[in-house]
């Protein structure tokens, strides 16, 4: 049986307002085509100044992953916020998926940035409302 981690981090955005949007729906392309090899899926949102962002995949390749992330010009202050061993992915069928642009900030992710949550259960109970919610 193959062994799967979900993890969440937060980074602080480095992307004004005026461009964030198409900047985030250019990560989402370049991510699912890139996390699809990787056999990772996740969601991945901006709110309140922060991204945000929920992975499930092998552990080894979360980790690789993590490393390249902290590369990435567009954000600072990587934090894993949580991680954990899970049975089976809930974001199946997505390599990477983002709310629309236009998405009023989730009350309840707001809360988690303010005071994160070590468990994987809120986050991933959070993001996933977020993506499957079309408000």
């Amino acid at each position: 049986m193959n062994t799967l981690d979900c993890l969440v981090y937060i980074s602080r955005s480095k992307l004004t307002h005026e461009i964030s949007a198409q900047e985030l729906a250019d990560i989402v392309k370049v991510s699912a085509f890139l996390n699809a090899q990787a056999s990772i899926t996740g969601i991945l949102t901006l709110q309140d100044g922060y991204f945000v962002q929920m992975l499930e995949g092998a552990p080894a390749a979360l980790d690789l992953l993590m490393i390249h992330l902290h590369f990435d010009e567009r954000h600072e202050d990587i934090v894993v916020v949580a991680r954990e061993r899970i049975s089976r992915k809930q974001t199946v069928g997505w390599a990477m998926i983002a709310p629309p642009a236009n998405r009023e900030p989730h009350s309840q992710l707001s809360k988690l940035l303010a005071n994160p949550s070590a468990s994987i259960a809120p986050w991933r109970t959070a993001l996933l409302e977020l993506v499957a919610d079309p408000a």
